[in-house]
């Protein structure tokens, strides 16, 4: 009877020490942080994933993907989308950094990029258009973007925020 009970034990121990070694990976931090340094690079990225989800949606998929990647502490994310297709793309380096998003859209392509500390993106986006597009890098301390609906103009257009400090909202009214 004694011998179950520490079966259990060494068992209940054995599944927690795997769950610690699994959450520490030292070389992601490095690797994700050279790919943004520049501009150039941070630029070849975003574009990159326009051609990627261009080439997608001729094919007409219909597949709705939202992709995260995070280094840091307290980073947060809530997305909310409703789509025939979509792909979504947040990364975020660095701690307290924060994504909103609450989108309806036919077709959503998102890219986001916060590197620093309590940036926030707010993106809001009810009324159900056809396609859906936001491209934002956010680099600094304190940056908050608020992205309110969409039309032709905010399709192909780049938010970028360097500095500390600083509030944007965009209303993008039809």
């Amino acid at each position: 009877m004694k011998t179950i009970p520490t079966a259990y034990i060494l068992l209940i121990l054995s599944l927690v020490g795997n769950l610690v070694f699994a959450q520490t990976n030292s070389n992601i931090k490095s690797s994700v942080i050279e790919v943004f340094k520049n501009e150039g690079a941070t630029l070849n990225f975003l574009s990159s994933q326009q051609e990627r989800f261009t080439n997608n949606s001729q094919n007409i998929s219909t597949s709705n993907a939202v992709y995260i990647q995070q280094v840091g502490n307290y980073n947060a994310v809530a997305s909310t989308t409703q789509s025939l297709s979509s792909d979504i793309n947040l990364f975020q380096i660095g701690n307290r950094n924060e994504v909103v998003l609450g989108v309806k859209a036919a077709s959503i392509n998102e890219n986001v990029i916060q590197q620093g500390v309590n940036n926030s993106f707010l993106d809001v986006s009810t009324n159900g258009s056809i396609f859906h597009a936001a491209n934002v890098i956010q680099q600094g301390t304190n940056q908050n973007l608020i992205w309110l609906g969409d039309n032709s103009i905010s399709k192909n257009m780049l938010v970028r925020m360097r500095g500390n400090g600083q509030t944007v909202l965009v209303r993008n009214i039809k």
